[in-house]
């Protein structure tokens, strides 16, 4: 079974097979008694691929056809078919699963050195904002300064025109 194939369901099974539910059920059954296998999901339902269907088609022609007992067409399955897609995949879904665990370790160490990077980052920042805004206090200050400076300076060269002239004003009236 490829990681991508059709899973099916035993209502689809039984339906491509044209036969009742129970009757689906007692041919897994007889095939699982042998020690077939079918993948089940979270709720213990079986689940069934493409081997398991043709592995179907063939027990139930094999029935219908040599009108043999259910034991004896079950060990045919068996030695045709092997114990299922499931026992084929066993070895490769235990190595993916390492695989997947291990990648996944890699992601959660991944993670985790992003999440330090991330806090590092975001401690530089505030330490980044405080600076800046002491600077903008320190440039605040500064324009205040430079400003009353200017201001004094136009005060007091206003006033020095204005004595120089009124001695000018003085000179000449003189």
């Amino acid at each position: 079974m490829d990681k991508y194939d059709k899973a099916y369901t035993p209502k689809e099974i039984n339906s491509i097979l044209e036969v009742s539910e129970s009757t689906g059920r007692k041919l897994c059954l007889s095939l699982e008694k042998k020690g077939y296998m079918f993948i089940r999901n979270d709720r213990n339902q079986r689940l069934f691929t493409e081997h398991d269907l043709n592995a179907l088609k063939k027990f139930q022609a094999l029935l219908k056809e040599t009108n043999m007992p259910l034991d004896n067409a079950s060990d045919i399955i068996i030695s045709m078919f092997g114990k299922g897609a499931f026992e084929e995949r066993t070895v490769s879904v235990r190595k993916e699963i390492e695989e997947e665990r291990r990648s996944l370790e890699r992601s959660d160490e991944t993670i985790n050195a992003l999440i330090k990077h991330i806090q590092k980052q975001e401690e530089y920042m505030q330490r980044q904002e405080l600076f800046n805004q002491s600077l903008l206090q320190r440039l605040d200050q500064q324009e205040n300064y430079i400003m009353s400076r200017l201001e004094e300076r136009d005060q007091a060269l206003t006033t020095s025109l204005r004595e120089i002239h009124q001695t000018q004003k003085t000179i000449a009236a003189s």
